[in-house]
């Protein structure tokens, strides 16, 4: 398997494309082949794919930026490294932490940072599968009664 990835259209996720492949969840249109994380993710973009192929069109030339800021195995400063952190950017935080670190982990360290020196919590882990699944396995078991 590559080690491809695409941003998921829907929810920010970075995606393996292969993987999303293999359980059928990739969408192949003239453009490009798109990829997410989950079958609703894959529905939502299916309804409506031109609210979101824009944002995928900015995800992959901001790689492509980053390709070219790298000469000779060499990285160069880029102004691209890192977006800036404005209401967008702490809308996705506050959202989806896990997505957020998936595609900028070093704008999480910076927000989490920011928490930290005001003595306030980090934000929720999210609201993708990955943040459910970690969620559910740190609930309590419920307690059974008996009738």
């Amino acid at each position: 398997m590559g080690d491809v990835k695409i941003i998921d259209p829907v929810c920010d996720m970075i995606v393996n494309i292969d993987e999303a492949r293999d359980a059928g969840l990739t969408l192949e249109y003239p453009d490009r082949e798109y990829a997410f994380c989950a079958a609703s993710c894959q529905t939502k973009f299916a309804k409506d794919p031109k609210a979101y192929v824009p944002k995928v069109d900015a995800w992959l030339a901001h790689r492509k930026d980053e390709a070219h800021a790298s000469v000779d195995g060499h990285a160069h400063a880029s102004n691209h490294a890192q977006p800036q952190i404005d209401a967008g950017i702490r809308a996705w935080y506050e959202s989806c932490r896990c997505c957020l670190s998936d595609a900028y982990p070093q704008v999480v360290e910076q927000l989490d940072a920011e928490r930290a020196t005001a003595k306030a919590p980090t934000a929720d882990v999210g609201i993708c599968e990955t943040a459910e699944a970690h969620t559910e396995s740190t609930k309590p078991e419920p307690i059974q009664t008996s009738k």
